[in-house]
């Protein structure tokens, strides 16, 4: 584990270097946050008629409090504050992989090599690397993420030794509180956080599930404290939305500053693509940003990347299915990967919605189920390889993307930023 954070902490900083300052996805609208911070010490508001850089003053505060004595600190000193930034982005995203590594040991336990390998394809993926290197809110919201789906699997296995008679007691109060605390700072954070309610609710009704039968106190016990906890830590967050764009979420606001901007109907339009086109070349789209779509002119690296990456990726998939399928697994562990679609369906609906509002193929969307998709590919991909061989599977994937990264950012990323 140890050099998977070495190679994730060397190659990201590569790419801080590497990428020029406000070539990140968004990422001169997030500096003018934390700018915004720095000069008024207030909370900016989003101006849904007249957005213009600062279009991401609708975003919760979390993130940019947390850059703001980075960038306070560097622009003391006469620097500029978005290499600092950068860094600090780096270091916020740090956890996520510790995150993945306790995860694999969580719902992998005999498999002692799956953590570092799993962590590996989430340190060393192109775009996410790129996305970790820039400043953006982005992979803090993955770490709140990842964070939840660790705690609500090892819930689920404290529940299933409750009604096995291993431990005395069932498990409740301490784990849905601090559940509610992840979904509360991850709405602090990223407002997409907020479907990690309806999984934790989820958690708690099949950890309802006691020794004599169904438990409904409890189940509205854990439910109420996960909520209450979570709105007591954002709620006022909220409220302020409601009061100044007429929605919790702010999404009206949103959708009324960027009316003007191409809607699937006019890039139809434009085009000439009928839907089922569209639907095609969002789905391509968003597949090869998996990997890497970079930059403000949408650079893709070479096709043979992505034949190379998208076979092999279905071979993890069909391999997960198969693992489902015929291991010998646990209740509480089938019930975490219930969870665990759960909220990959939740955050796929998310993705379909906006891009029939906008077109915003962008996987990075998506990543915030990036540890439990690496993890069922880890444990798909090693199925298909003798008993020997399986735990190298997985590492040596995310080997390859590692080398992958590093190759990428000198021959096809860096080349397509003019030199000043």
């Amino acid at each position: 584990m140890r050099v998977v954070v070495i190679g994730y902490l060397f190659l990201a900083s590569l790419y801080v270097v590497g990428i020029p300052p406000g070539k990140g996805p968004d990422e001169t609208a997030h500096m003018r946050y934390i700018t915004y911070l720095a000069e008024h010490h207030t909370l900016p508001v989003f101006d849904r008629d007249n957005p213009g850089p600062d279009y991401e003053f609708h975003q919760p505060p979390l993130y940019y409090a947390l850059c703001l004595p980075t960038y306070l600190l560097a622009t003391g000193h006469g620097e500029t504050g978005d290499l600092p930034v950068r860094f600090a982005t780096i270091l916020l995203g740090l956890p996520l992989l510790y995150l993945t590594f306790a995860l694999a040991r969580t719902l992998a336990p005999t498999r002692p090599w799956l953590g570092p390998a799993v962590a590996g394809l989430v340190a060393f993926l192109p775009m996410h690397l790129a996305l970790a290197a820039s400043v953006s809110n982005d992979v803090l919201t993955e770490v709140f993420f990842a964070a939840f789906l660790c705690l609500a699997a090892q819930h689920l296995r404290a529940a299933a030794d409750y009604r096995t008679g291993k431990i005395p007691n069932p498990p409740g109060v301490l784990t849905m509180s601090v559940l509610g605390l992840l979904i509360g700072l991850g709405i602090l954070t990223k407002s997409i956080a907020v479907l990690l309610l309806p999984a934790a609710w989820l958690t708690a009704a099949i950890s309802a599930r006691g020794r004599d039968g169904y438990d409904w106190s409890r189940l509205a016990r854990d439910a109420a404290l996960s909520t209450g906890v979570a709105l007591a830590i954002a709620g006022w967050w909220l409220v302020r939305n409601y009061q100044l764009y007429d929605g919790f979420l702010a999404q009206k606001a949103f959708l009324q500053a960027f009316r003007d901007r191409p809607s699937p109907q006019s890039f139809m339009s434009s085009y000439g693509l009928a839907l089922p086109s569209y639907v095609i070349l969002v789905i391509g789209w968003t597949l090869a940003s998996v990997v890497g779509v970079f930059g403000p002119k949408f650079a893709f690296l070479p096709s043979q990347v992505y034949i190379v990456t998208g076979l092999i990726a279905l071979v993890g998939l069909a391999g997960f299915a198969r693992y489902l399928a015929r291991a010998e697994l646990h209740d509480w562990q089938r019930q975490a990967w219930v969870v665990f679609g759960l909220l990959g369906l939740l955050l796929l609906a998310s993705f379909i919605k906006f891009n029939f509002s906008f077109f915003q193929a962008q996987a990075r969307y998506l990543f915030p189920a990036l540890p439990a998709a690496a993890l069922a590919f880890g444990l798909g991909f090693e199925q298909w390889f003798p008993r020997g061989w399986r735990h190298g599977a997985p590492l040596a994937v995310a080997i390859g993307l590692a080398l992958l990264s590093l190759l990428a950012l000198p021959l096809w990323i860096t080349p397509q930023f003019p030199i000043p």
